[in-house]
């Protein structure tokens, strides 16, 4: 795929924006915007590094990838209607953060009286990759289903 249908594509998939809207948001007009999606001119690098910034893709997906098909998050939505829940967060650095996050969250929860308290995910936002590859260390950011 090329630069012109990414562009297209996550214009479209971010709120119908048109291609005025983005041009507003890029300081171009929106005949630029239209060249780019048909690919008859090219960005400066800032504009496209400005693209990624606006639209969270890389450089990489945005030029050479084809997002269509690449990115399913797009596809296949679905609404469902889930039972009120709360929720606490817990960030944690650590060798053994997983244990150690799940440990803590579980704790608080049963000195707070919450019976059966289940944990409904984790992700890993504060931790550098040098801090992961170099020292070991992973980061977790848990919740709990109460």
């Amino acid at each position: 795929m090329s630069f012109g249908q990414n562009l297209q594509f996550l214009r479209k998939m971010h709120k119908g924006m048109t291609q005025e809207e983005l041009a507003e948001k890029m300081g171009v007009s929106w005949q630029t915007i239209s060249k780019w999606e048909i690919d008859s001119s090219f960005h400066e690098m800032e504009k496209a590094i400005e693209l990624c910034n606006l639209f969270a893709c890389s450089l990489d997906e945005l030029l050479r990838g084809n997002m269509n098909l690449d990115n399913e998050a797009y596809t296949n939505i679905r609404v469902e209607n889930v039972p009120a829940f709360q929720y606490i967060r817990y960030a944690v650095i650590s060798a053994e953060s997983e244990d150690d996050a799940k440990n803590h969250i579980w704790n608080w929860a049963v000195s707070y009286g919450i019976k059966q308290p289940k944990i409904i995910g984790w992700d890993f936002p504060f931790v550098s990759q040098e801090q992961h590859n170099v020292y070991h260390m992973q980061g977790d950011l848990n919740y709990i289903y109460i």
